[in-house]
């Protein structure tokens, strides 16, 4: 008996066949068995598209801290629990040594009658120190002992440049970008000193008096174990009804971080409530303007090794060791949030020029408030490019 011819293409097809019937029952019984995982992912990637745009967040998204949902920047990468993060670039730029420099805030006018200069450089105003905006023909006064560097003879040799802020500072183009708004900076006394110097720099061009201080050292109305003056961010914000509002906080919060970390995420969902039902509004951060004192300027042509200083030298100092990695933990949830901010990094290198830097010198144990004019000169330039690409 003739054994019975073989079929190899028969034996082919009947293979891919069986193949083909195994893959697909692979296909359908793994869509049946995550299909409600594929929903909820195709759900939220629609619920985050929302939450990148500020203007769009309902009450229901507040439930959560909606700005944790927000991909993070590529630049600062931090532990998976938000505790610790890197900066592996930095800050650009460099400190450059410029002997009789020209300064945008030249006058430094003192917020105390007896420590002022002659009327005609200051004025007779009598400041406020819980709110106040530029005068119309005058220097604003300053506070924070800033004035009382003059009298050791102190100068500021150093500018600040880098590629990403215009070399100079032009008053005049700031006023016309600003144009008919307000911008109100809440905050600690080192803010009032920020907000002081940014409405002496923009007296040339006339809009001084659309910029505001509003004294909140917490920012929440809590006290983290320091000083707790003013009310609370929002309750400016409504009272004021400003169209740009410039936050800080750290100074007067010297607990841990966990707590500073509660803080931010609470005034950044705040943020974006308030946005949503105000869009005109628009909010920025700044971060923290560094402590300690120093005789001389700290690596001028590398911040980023002037930060690292101020982490390991200025331990039992107040709490300045904490304000660089705050900062970081700070500009990660920034970013996360699309939240602008200034940032003032730059100024970890300027511990010489605080105002109590000098030996026997009228001001003793103060390293967190600036000699003026001085390293706070650069805000002008730093709000110019606020204005012109953020806001």
């Amino acid at each position: 008996m003739k054994p019975k011819t073989s079929c190899p293409s028969c034996l082919i097809l009947l293979t891919f066949a069986l193949f083909s019937t195994i893959f697909a029952v692979t296909l359908l019984a793994r869509r049946y068995a995550h299909d409600d995982t594929r929903k909820t992912t195709v759900a939220e990637r629609r619920r985050l598209l929302r939450l990148t745009d500020p203007k769009s967040v309902t009450s229901k998204d507040l439930s959560e801290v909606a700005w944790r949902q927000v991909a993070p920047s590529q630049q600062i990468s931090c532990n998976l629990d938000g505790t610790s993060c890197l900066d592996p670039i930095g800050i650009v730029g460099e400190w450059v040594h410029l002997p009789d420099r020209t300064f945008a805030a030249p006058v430094c006018c003192d917020l105390r009658t007896e420590l002022r200069k002659s009327p005609d450089v200051c004025g007779t105003e009598e400041g406020n120190r819980k709110f106040y905006s530029g005068f119309p023909s005058y220097p604003q006064q300053t506070d924070g002992n800033g004035c009382r560097c003059e009298e050791m003879n102190f100068t500021d040799d150093y500018e600040w440049r880098s590629p990403h802020l215009p070399q100079t500072f032009n008053p005049v183009d700031t006023c016309r970008l600003l144009g008919n708004r307000t911008a109100m900076f809440v905050g600690d006394s080192t803010m009032a000193q920020t907000a002081t110097t940014l409405m002496n720099s923009l007296l040339p061009g006339k809009c001084q008096m659309q910029v505001m201080f509003a004294e909140s050292d917490t920012l929440v109305g809590r006290s983290f174990g320091v000083l707790n003056r003013g009310k609370t961010w929002k309750d400016w914000v409504n009272e004021v009804m400003p169209d740009i509002t410039v936050v800080t906080v750290g100074a007067h919060v010297s607990s841990e971080d966990a707590l500073y970390l509660g803080l931010v995420d609470e005034v950044l969902s705040g943020m974006i409530e308030m946005q949503s039902r105000h869009p005109r509004m628009k909010f920025v951060w700044r971060t923290q303007t560094p402590g300690g004192c120093t005789n001389e300027i700290i690596s001028p042509r590398d911040v980023n090794v002037a930060a690292q200083y101020s982490t390991e030298h200025f331990r039992g100092l107040y709490n300045y060791e904490t304000f660089y990695r705050r900062d970081l933990l700070l500009l990660d949830r920034l970013n996360r949030a699309k939240i602008p901010y200034l940032d003032m990094r730059m100024l970890y290198s300027r511990s010489d020029a605080h105002v109590s830097v000098f030996p026997g010198g009228p001001v003793r144990g103060d390293c967190i408030h600036w000699c003026s004019p001085g390293p706070l000169d650069v805000i002008g330039r730093l709000f110019h490019q606020l204005l012109n690409e953020e806001l």
